[in-house]
């Protein structure tokens, strides 16, 4: 009997003790359960979650002609049959580019040189851009004619520049190459710069003197014109906001000016009456140039009585660019300084 009774007790110390392992194994379970490792659901969850967004490789761009057009989003390999000093702004050197661009820009002349050249703008070789592989080809409208071409070797568009100002070029060619923050930081830098030269020139220029802008020779022979705030006057009027005189402003109001005020050599005491002039001299037509200085009407201008009358490099001044401003505006600063 005692035999029997040391067997059920044997049992009723084995129940007791499953009985508190079971006990701590679910404690343990519980306290696991609160604790930083995730359930099977949410591993489950997290599995299955996408990864963060990840920015597009293309998108799709409207360009100038109304064109939407799947371009890289970060175009590495660009060929620019315009719209090179933009780029090279945005510290973006094309692939290639147009003939016409390599052969100005005489300020960044070394940083080009090495550029594949692509040929003409209207006639581009089209077996060379092949072989340079771009994944962007940025062009404007007057080669429109070519965009179907281009396009079977690389996604082509059209940045407008009829009837834009130089600043909406650069932030259009920004836009286009995914450089929109790049280029807003360049335009804010300018500003500063150009903040720094009128103050510089403060006590170079009386308040009050008034400056001119004019072109001899250019597109035409016996050709005479002036600028306002466009083109070769774009540094002088807006950036340096230098005063024209009543008359120029006047006659630039009107309109109809992009390509200046074409005059007669009889206009000038009227239109080149500034105190300072800074002039652009093309030597397409020497014999013009030979009559223009040895005009009375020249040197009886205020200006030239005052030995204020600055010749200034056509590749330069003649540029209308951001990336010429810059140039422009040192160019200035450092003659007016003298």
């Amino acid at each position: 009997m005692l035999k029997a009774w040391n067997k059920q007790y044997l049992l009723l110390i084995l129940v007791l003790m499953v009985s508190v392992l079971a006990a701590c194994g679910n404690s343990s379970s519980n306290s696991n359960s609160n604790a930083a490792s995730p359930s099977p659901t949410a591993e489950a969850a997290a599995e299955t979650a996408p990864p963060a967004a990840e920015e597009a490789a293309t998108r799709v761009y409207k360009d100038g002609l109304g064109r939407e057009v799947t371009i890289p989003t970060h175009p590495k390999k660009i060929i620019a049959l315009q719209y090179l000093p933009e780029m090279m702004a945005l510290e973006t050197k094309p692939t290639g580019v147009a003939s016409h661009l390599l052969n100005g820009f005489t300020y960044m002349k070394d940083q080009i040189a090495d550029i594949p050249d692509i040929g003409q703008t209207n006639e581009p070789n089209l077996e060379k851009i092949l072989e340079l592989e771009p994944d962007l080809i940025i062009t404007a409208e007057w080669s429109k004619d070519q965009v179907e071409s281009l396009n079977k070797i690389a996604p082509t568009i059209v940045l407008t520049w009829e009837g834009l100002d130089a600043v909406a070029h650069f932030k259009n060619v920004a836009d286009a190459l995914g450089q929109s923050d790049k280029a807003e930081a360049w335009l804010q830098n300018f500003n500063k710069e150009a903040e720094e030269a009128r103050a510089t020139l403060a006590s170079k220029v009386e308040k009050g003197e008034t400056f001119g802008a004019v072109v001899i020779g250019g597109f035409a022979k016996g050709q005479l014109r002036v600028y306002g705030d466009g083109n070769v006057g774009y540094t002088l009027f807006n950036t340096l906001q230098f005063p024209m005189t009543d008359f120029v402003q006047t006659e630039w109001n009107k309109g109809d000016n992009e390509l200046g005020i074409n005059l007669s050599m009889e206009k000038l005491p009227e239109y080149a009456s500034a105190d300072r002039l800074f002039v652009v001299r093309f030597d397409n037509d020497k014999d013009f140039l030979k009559q223009i200085d040895e005009s009375s009407l020249w040197q009886n201008l205020p200006a030239y009585k005052n030995k204020k009358i600055y010749t200034v490099d056509s590749s330069l001044w003649f540029s209308y660019d951001v990336l010429s401003f810059q140039a422009q505006l040192k160019d200035a600063v450092r003659l007016l300084s003298e």
